[in-house]
């Protein structure tokens, strides 16, 4: 490969990796293309990038980045998972459900805010819920503390009117 081509990947890497908020390494030795290009369709649709580059170019590029916690990773057959959207632990979650169903997808690690991950660091991450199931959480809980307010501000007048409610009917037996 040229000189000038290699360079042009080592840069494209740097850019991508400067816009994407996790990067996961994969080994992908003896995987087939049945399981693989799959794979690589659920990453397109979930604005995960799965790049297959020689890991030299790879070591060259995440120096001196927030990633270079990966290089001791870089070696073998290696795939880098990187997740580009606000939903940081998508990578993760499609990497773990393909591994679960084809044994020789391994994850070796990544790299997540600045911190290195282990293989398990990452399936831990995958079983996380995503942004948005946080926000949902979030909401409810913030909702649950006024909406027990109103009820108990309701429940004043409401057993006020099932008291003279009950004290008519015990006058009108009577």
């Amino acid at each position: 490969m040229e000189k000038s081509k290699k360079k042009q990947i080592v840069e494209e890497l740097k850019d991508v990796l400067s816009k994407a908020s996790s990067c996961i390494a994969v080994d992908y030795n003896g995987v087939n293309m049945e399981t693989f290009t799959p794979m690589r369709k659920e990453c397109y649709n979930s604005n995960v990038r799965m790049i297959v580059v020689k890991n030299t170019l790879a070591r060259i590029a995440v120096k001196d980045t927030g990633y270079e916690g990966i290089t001791d990773m870089l070696n073998g057959m290696t795939s880098l998972v990187l997740t580009m959207g606000d939903d940081q632990v998508a990578g993760a979650k499609i990497l773990k459900s393909f591994a679960k169903k084809n044994d020789r997808i391994n994850i070796k690690g990544g790299v997540f805010d600045g911190k290195i991950l282990s293989e398990k660091d990452v399936k831990v991450l995958a079983d996380l819920p995503g942004k948005e199931e946080l926000q949902a959480q979030l909401l409810a809980t913030m909702l649950a503390v006024p909406q027990n307010f109103v009820r108990l501000l309701n429940a004043v007048p409401q057993n006020f009117v099932q008291l003279l409610a009950a004290y008519k009917e015990k006058m009108e037996n009577a």
